[in-house]
């Protein structure tokens, strides 16, 4: 893993990377302590990525097969979002890795805050492109669920 910090924008040589990217994004305010990459049943690590920052929901849609899938918590609130498409800052491709990092509470009996991290499959740019609050004891299983 090795993320160049040296420009502009963060750049992550590959998919693992955005986890240290929500590492760092999250440390001032909800550390993330647990991460996990996007893999769809296909076995693809490319997705195109939709979400409501405010309703606190997003969807991957795999780039090789089409699948569907509501990360996390997101079916709940779904039907009520307006979500937007990511597309990357620097070249514009839409085709994303995508990750979640979790903010977990000390007790470890739930999830406090995750964060939605993308790291762009064209030029590796790394972001965060949604994040919400859990705030639920008996949530560890969001983590199963990127």
């Amino acid at each position: 893993m090795t993320i160049d910090t040296s420009g502009k924008w963060w750049v992550g040589s590959e998919p693992t990377d955005i986890g240290e990217y929500l590492e760092a994004y999250g440390a001032d305010n909800a550390e993330v302590h647990d991460f996990r990459l996007a893999r769809c049943k296909c076995g693809s690590i490319s997705f195109l990525l939709d979400a409501d920052d405010d309703e606190g929901v997003a969807r991957r849609t795999c780039t090789v097969c089409g699948s569907e899938h509501l990360i996390c918590d997101s079916a709940e609130l779904w039907d009520e979002a307006q979500p937007e498409r990511w597309a990357c800052t620097e070249c514009g491709s839409e085709a994303a890795n995508i990750g979640v990092g979790f903010s977990i509470y000390p007790e470890r009996d739930g999830v406090r805050w995750l964060y939605v991290g993308v790291r762009c499959a064209a030029c590796g740019v790394l972001g965060c492109f949604a994040g919400w609050k859990v705030g639920t004891s008996d949530s560890m299983d969001l983590l199963d669920k990127v």
